[in-house]
């Protein structure tokens, strides 16, 4: 029997020490950077999360600030619109507009609903056939239009559900029409409305693709932020006070984070506040002025 030097024993053990140490080493650093990832992506999420919460408190400081404005008199107070301001934790763009500056799904005909969609690039034959599936989606019967869709092509379609017959509610409805494709369904949202009840646009206030949806040419289509739709209400009565308005806030953290939303509130209540109530609320912007890295225009007071 061979037995080994006690030199050789102690060097292979300095070297399986050697080899652990190593491996411990290693496996600690590697324990490391997953912490420090996982650390890195808990920042990033925070991050997002706090710019997030930061911009919806700035929409509605936006949104307070809009109807604070729309329920006083004019007595010499400037209530135009749309205006740009600063606050605390970031900057506004806040825009009101009457009701009546969109398209209503419920009371329009088809052609103008078509004219709509032309407006936002989509080809003839389709937008007639989008146009003639959102009045099949609202009428009581089920007569299918040419190039509509009734109850029985929702149910081909693997649906549960067909055409409501009734009125649209709200307009986000317009994603539950058959065959209307989503990003179709958001391009639209900016232009139409689901309570004006009434065929009748104001050209004042109208978008160009409004505008063009209902051939109405040579009227002004809009304000823009140099030139306020509102300056003083006549006769001291408060702006739009018997009528829905859309209060249109986009917001822009100090860090550049952008957000927006449209909300449709009723008319004004005869109540001590003054207040409104909410109709509709939807996702909006950045405007097409705020361009991808654009900052809001400067700012002037908020109240």
């Amino acid at each position: 029997m061979t037995s080994r030097r006690p030199g050789v024993r102690k060097a292979q053990d300095r070297g399986a020490a050697l080899i652990l140490v190593v491996w411990a080493v290693g496996l600690m650093a590697v324990i490391g950077a997953l912490i420090a990832r996982d650390a890195h992506l808990d920042a990033l999420e925070g991050n997002r999360l706090r710019e997030a919460l930061d911009g919806q408190l700035l929409v509605e400081s936006g949104q307070r600030i809009a109807l604070a404005r729309l329920a006083q008199p004019a007595n010499g107070l400037s209530t135009g619109f749309p205006f740009v301001c600063d606050l605390e934790k970031g900057r506004l763009l806040i825009n009101a507009r009457p009701i009546r500056a969109l398209t209503d799904i419920n009371a329009s005909q088809e052609e103008t609903l078509a004219a709509l969609f032309a407006a936002l690039g989509v080809q003839g034959p389709d937008a007639a056939s989008y146009a003639a599936r959102i009045a099949d989606y609202r009428d009581g019967d089920t007569t299918i239009r040419p190039g509509g869709a009734e109850y029985a092509d929702y149910t081909r379609a693997g649906l549960i559900y067909g055409p409501a017959n009734r009125p649209f509610i709200r307009t986000g409805e317009l994603s539950e029409v058959l065959g209307l494709p989503p990003e179709l369904v958001t391009a639209m949202l900016p232009f139409v409305t689901a309570h004006s009840h009434s065929t009748q646009v104001d050209p004042l206030y109208a978008s160009p693709e409004v505008l063009a949806a209902l051939e109405v040419f040579g009227t002004r289509a809009g304000a823009g932020l140099d030139d306020p739709a509102w300056t003083e209400s006549a006769e001291g009565n408060a702006p739009f006070a018997a009528e829905p308005v859309i209060v249109e806030v986009i917001a822009q953290t100090r860090s550049g984070f952008l957000t927006g939303t449209a909300a449709t509130y009723g008319p004004q209540e005869r109540t001590l506040s003054g207040s409104r109530r909410l109709i509709e609320e939807r996702a909006a912007g950045p405007e097409p002025t705020l361009a991808a890295g654009a900052s809001l225009p400067e700012p002037g007071p908020c109240y």
